[in-house]
C-alpha cells in the first residue's frame, strides 16, 4: 500500500503561492502551442500568479484570436497577444521572437510546448517536436542571454513521460522525445549558464488528457496498432492539462538548471536524473566462458558468461 502524503497546511500552500508569485508576477512570457491543450493551462497559470504580460504562438489562428480576446475583455487590458506561427518553419518562429522582443521589451520566461503526435505523419512529427523545439530553444537562449543584452531567464523544455517498455506504437514521437531531454542537458550545462544566466529546464508530463491524447489511437503507423495502443494506455492514469501547469509553477519555484521533473498520474513534481553511463557498464572477464559462483541466501548460485552468440561476454 502506498503511504498517504501528509497535505499541505493553508499557512504552507500560502507561502508556496507567495513564492510562486515572487518568481512570476511582473514577468514577460512566451508559450509555444498556447493555443490549447497544456499550452493553454500554462496561460492561465501564468496570469493567476500576476506574469505581466504573455505572448502565446499557435498554428491555430482562430483559436489563438479568440483566446487573447476573450482574456482582452475579462481583463480589461491587452494582457495576452496571439502570434501565429508554425513552430516548424524556423522562419516564423525568428519573425514571432522579433515580434514577441517588440511587444514585450524584454522575454523573461519561455515554455517550449508545442509538440504533434501523428506517426503516419512522421517527418511532421520530426520537424515539429524536433526542429521546432530546437528552433524555439536557441531563439529563447538567443533573446534571453546575458551576454548579448538580455537579462537571463528560465527555459522551460517540454517532453513526454513514458514507460519505453510501453513505446512499441510511438517509434518516432518516442524519439523525439528523447530528444529533448538530450537538448536541456546540453543547454543547462555551466559553459552555457555562466555566459547566458539561462536556466534551463525539462518538464515531462505523463499521460494528460488534451485532444493529442485523445485522437492519438488514429495517429499511429497502422491500424492493427490501435487496438493494442489502447489497451496500452488503459493502464496509465489520466491527468488534467491544470494539474500539470499547477506543478510547473512549483518547479518554477524550486527546480535548478539542467533538472528534470516528471508529472504523472495526477500527483506533485518529483526530479529524476539520467544515469552516469559508467554506472551501467557491464564487466566481462577476458572474453571466454566464465563461470563464477555466489552465495546467495545459503544458496549457491552459478553465474555463466557465455560469448559464443555474441562475441561478447553476456551473463545469464
Amino acid at each position: 500500500m502506498r503511504p498517504l502524503r501528509r497535505r499541505s497546511s493553508a499557512s504552507e500552500r500560502a507561502k508556496e503561492i507567495e513564492a510562486i508569485n515572487c518568481i512570476v508576477s511582473g514577468k514577460n512570457v512566451l508559450i509555444t502551442g498556447g493555443a490549447a491543450g497544456l499550452g493553454y493551462a500554462f496561460l492561465n497559470h501564468f496570469l493567476k500568479h500576476g506574469a505581466n504580460k504573455i505572448v502565446i504562438l499557435d498554428i491555430d489562428a482562430e483559436a489563438g484570436k479568440r483566446i487573447a480576446l476573450g482574456i482582452e475583455k475579462s481583463c480589461g487590458e491587452k494582457k495576452v497577444h496571439f502570434i501565429h506561427t508554425d513552430v516548424s518553419n524556423h522562419k516564423q518562429v525568428t519573425e514571432a521572437f522579433k515580434k514577441t522582443s517588440a511587444l514585450l521589451e524584454t522575454i523573461d520566461i519561455v515554455v517550449n510546448n508545442a509538440g504533434i503526435l501523428d506517426e503516419r505523419r512522421w517527418e511532421k512529427e520530426i520537424a515539429v517536436n524536433i526542429s521546432g523545439m530546437v528552433s524555439t530553444a536557441m531563439l529563447a537562449m538567443q533573446h534571453m542571454r546575458r551576454d548579448t543584452g538580455g537579462h537571463g531567464g528560465i527555459l522551460v523544455n517540454v517532453g513526454q513521460h513514458m514507460d519505453i517498455r510501453n513505446t512499441a506504437q510511438l517509434p518516432v514521437y518516442t524519439a523525439t522525445k528523447h530528444a529533448i531531454i538530450g537538448l536541456s542537458q546540453s543547454l543547462s550545462d555551466p559553459y552555457h549558464y555562466e555566459k547566458t544566466g539561462v536556466t534551463v529546464i525539462t518538464l515531462c508530463a505523463g499521460l494528460t488528457e488534451t485532444s493529442m491524447t485523445v485522437d492519438s489511437p488514429n495517429k499511429l503507423l497502422s491500424r492493427v496498432m490501435k487496438a493494442d495502443f489502447v489497451k496500452t494506455l488503459e493502464q496509465f492514469s489520466i491527468q488534467t492539462p491544470y494539474v500539470v501547469a499547477q506543478g510547473l509553477m512549483t518547479i518554477l519555484r524550486i527546480g535548478e538548471s539542467g533538472s528534470i521533473w516528471v508529472i504523472e498520474s495526477g500527483r506533485a513534481p518529483y526530479e529524476v536524473y539520467v544515469p552516469n553511463p559508467r554506472t551501467l557498464r557491464r564487466h566481462y572477464k577476458n572474453n571466454f566462458t566464465h563461470v563464477d559462483t555466489k552465495v546467495v541466501g545459503g544458496r549457491a548460485i552459478r553465474e555463466v558468461c557465455d560469448s559464443t552468440r555474441t562475441g561478447l561476454m553476456s551473463c545469464a
